[in-house]
């Protein structure tokens, strides 16, 4: 992050890269794949629950690098599922306020 900008930047920014790739399918995208594979979701979720492993794994052995790495990876594709159902970081935003 930069200067002035916040993580809800990051988080809104990254999501309209997301929804972009997802309504104009760019070939080469990483995005463009899980919107498309033959697995249809499945890919997404399969994917989110493969990051989640990775996270558990380094944080067992207490490697921040890479923990840090690997919870860039759980949000990125955490936004790709919530798109795939459309939903947005704001119902995100507003299921966490709920839990303050």
């Amino acid at each position: 992050m930069t200067g002035d900008e916040t993580v809800d930047d990051v988080l809104d920014e990254l999501f309209e890269v997301i929804e972009d790739r997802k309504q104009n399918l760019p070939d080469g995208s990483y995005t463009t794949t899980l919107f498309t594979h033959e697995k249809g979701e499945n890919a997404a979720l399969e994917k989110l629950g493969e990051e989640t492993t990775e996270f558990v794994l380094a944080a067992k052995d207490d490697d921040t690098d890479e923990l840090a790495h690997e919870a860039a990876d759980i949000v990125y594709h955490l936004l790709v599922v919530l798109s795939m159902y459309d939903l947005s970081v704001d119902d995100l935003r507003a299921e966490l306020a709920d839990r303050r």
